[in-house]
């Protein structure tokens, strides 16, 4: 069986995952991302955005945010995967621009990247004025349908209102010449941005804002996280079923990542990179032990192992709900899947 895409395919057998090489399977780890349910709700109003600006007078943007390792940039990746540059006879199309903001942040050091990104052998040279005329220009011909602004905070981290009314204004001014949808995305605080008083037509360009949160445990007994790892687990090159999804284990990687999705990954991305050196085909608590003592105890060495014990509690500290802030409004909406019982998506444990 081959595997093009560096993935598991769902239909895949023991004996299919057995013959895959090893080198094979530490890319597949490395490659490995999982939209479980809530981030493909995310991921449809990103859709939303892009598909229903075509055409319109006006663009449909949208900002997301949310803590570090939630997930943000995993889903705009996701999105911008499904739309990749073509290389045509008349030149190069590329549907999403998506590029990270670089620290510090200006606009002169956002106009040259995305000019970069979209090949202008001139990226650098020029005021910004002439830039963003090239940009606009570059836009056209290369056929962008959407544009992705990643870490939008590092504006904030300039302290200056003066900055920040200055990628207020072009923004405004990009929007308005290009009629773009726009995603950004970023910190919780990045919002200051949109809540300039006197920027009220930015601020209402981007009222569709989402909320990302860590995973919960306590609002649903872990039914939303057990899902994940059921997902992630499903990803994994290992032959044998390792049962991360069931409390037992679930619990402890809680404990481990705090909800983090990306602390998830770290630790399951190692442990099975330690799987595959013992030649094994699950993961167990040893090997999860040791990478919980690699990318955790050292940052937070208040805790204690849990694979190594069962002193440890979970504290009522996340959501797992998805925040909306639909129209400038601070309307909650919650997950679909937030009521669901553990045990209506996962087997009996």
């Amino acid at each position: 069986m081959v595997y093009p895409n560096k993935e598991i395919s769902d239909d895949a057998s023991s004996q299919d995952i057995l013959k895959i090489s090893l080198a094979e399977k530490l890319q597949i780890i490395n490659n490995i991302y999982v939209l479980y349910p809530r981030l493909q709700e995310v991921l449809a109003a990103i859709e939303y955005c892009h598909h229903f600006s075509l055409g319109k007078s006006e663009p449909e943007c949208m900002f997301l945010s949310g803590q570090t390792g939630v997930g943000k940039t995993t889903i705009y990746k996701a999105y911008a995967n499904k739309y990749p540059r073509q290389v045509t006879k008349d030149g190069t199309l590329v549907p999403i621009l998506a590029v990270t903001i670089p620290s510090p942040a200006t606009v002169k050091t956002v106009v040259t990247k995305l000019l970069w990104t979209l090949g202008d052998p001139a990226y650098d040279k020029g005021t910004i004025g002439n830039q963003t005329i090239r940009l606009i220009g570059l836009l056209k011909d290369c056929r962008v349908e959407l544009i992705i602004l990643d870490e939008f905070q590092h504006f904030i981290d300039r302290d200056s209102e003066r900055v920040l009314k200055t990628v207020s204004d072009w923004l405004k001014t990009l929007i308005l010449d290009t009629n773009l949808p726009i995603i950004l995305i970023g910190l919780p605080e990045a919002e200051e941005v949109l809540k300039l008083k006197s920027h009220s037509q930015l601020s209402r360009r981007f009222a569709n804002r989402h909320y990302l949160s860590s995973f919960g445990w306590q609002s649903d007994g872990g039914a939303e996280f057990r899902t994940f790892l059921h997902l992630l687990e499903s990803k994994l090159p290992l032959a044998k079923t390792s049962n991360l999804s069931e409390v037992y284990t679930a619990r402890r990687l809680y404990y481990a990542s705090d909800g983090i999705m990306a602390h998830v990954m770290k630790l399951v991305r190692y442990g099975t990179y330690l799987t595959l050196n013992k030649n094994q085909e699950k993961l167990d608590l040893n090997i999860l032990s040791a990478a919980f003592e690699k990318f955790v105890q050292a940052d937070k060495p208040e805790k204690n192992n849990p694979f190594l014990t069962d002193k440890f509690e979970i504290e009522p500290l996340h959501s797992a709900t998805l925040d909306l802030e639909v129209g400038g409004t601070n309307k909650r909406l919650k997950s679909k899947y937030k009521d669901l019982k553990a045990s209506q998506i996962l087997r009996n444990s």
